[in-house]
């Protein structure tokens, strides 16, 4: 299993941002469909208000080349 990049642009009105999402995949053609399906489900949300354009997919590395680390903080 890989770990892939996928980065889009999030248009809103006048404005842009960069999201960045992870997926860890087989392969380039399976993390591109499901960054083409997660592109999709985004835009579905708000379709006359906000557009998301996928911008590239990148194959950074194996799964066990990484150590992962997250922490979850509450907000409060």
């Amino acid at each position: 299993m890989k770990i892939f990049k996928a980065t889009a642009e999030i248009i809103c009105g006048e404005y842009s941002f960069l999201d960045t999402w992870l997926f860890v995949c087989k392969n380039f053609p399976e993390a591109m469909k499901m960054a083409e399906e997660q592109a999709g489900k985004e835009n579905s949300v708000y379709p006359e208000e906000t557009f998301y354009k996928l911008l590239s997919v990148d194959e950074l590395n194996y799964i066990d080349n990484y150590e992962i680390n997250y922490r979850l903080t509450s907000r409060r």
